[in-house]
């Protein structure tokens, strides 16, 4: 049975002898499309929860302050982010994303969320509170659709904790240009006081205690986070 890149270059031999091109530049040019097309889709993670052998090892690799792990992978348009707790045990994720005078927050736990602040004088108001999605616990077309759904509508994909590996979370986020900074929590499901930042030195909104969802105002200072020009 031929994999995926065997059978692009079998379907690509194919329309070039039904259409009778001859051209051997344009083959060569169609040829190297294909291939770099198949190298960068190897490059990228499967968003699926688990963790395979190898797909995170062009990433980018920071310590939680437990010895827990964070991987970030960027190309021209994602940004790849990956968690994994140690001890093994259930997590649920928040990435925070800035953009200008906006924070976003992506939220991963027993379902997938998108909540928005927005810059106003030294203070940031929430603009957009979460609406949960994709709390399905079984892989399935509905399933899958409603990820897809998900991220054509937010900008950014992942698993909820009770599919893949229960300590390892994996996010896909498309990039528009404008990002500048980021900063990641993660919480055990065991014990929700237990919150891992990074960047550890962080002390603003990421790091600070939330009880009863995230608030109507938070304190943000993007500027002391990390910087993803670092990742360029």
């Amino acid at each position: 049975m031929l994999n995926n890149h065997q059978f692009r270059l079998y379907f690509v031999l194919i329309i070039f002898a039904l259409s009778g091109c001859t051209n051997a530049d344009l083959f060569t040019e169609t040829l190297e499309t294909t291939l770099t097309e198949e190298e960068e889709a190897k490059d990228q993670p499967v968003i699926d929860g688990v963790w395979d052998t190898g797909e995170w090892d062009q990433a980018h690799h920071y310590p939680f302050a437990d010895g827990s792990e964070l991987y970030l992978l960027k190309s021209e348009e994602y940004l790849y982010l990956g968690i994994r707790s140690f001890p093994a045990e259930m997590i649920a994720g928040n990435i925070f994303l800035n953009s200008s005078d906006q924070i976003t927050i992506l939220h991963t736990s027993a379902a997938l969320g998108t909540a928005i602040y927005q810059g106003e004088g030294e203070t940031w108001l929430k603009t957009q509170d979460f609406e949960w999605c994709c709390r399905s616990r079984i892989e399935s077309e509905e399933a899958t659709g409603a990820r897809m759904a998900f991220f054509d509508q937010h900008g950014w994909l992942g698993i909820n904790s009770f599919m893949g590996n229960e300590n390892e979370l994996e996010y896909k986020i498309q990039l528009v240009g404008s990002e500048n900074y980021l900063a990641v929590n993660f919480l055990s499901a065991d014990d929700p006081e237990r919150k891992l930042i990074w960047p550890m030195d962080v002390v603003d909104g990421p790091a600070q205690p939330i009880d009863g969802g995230f608030p109507e105002e938070m304190e943000f200072s993007p500027q002391n986070w990390f910087d993803l020009e670092e990742l360029d």
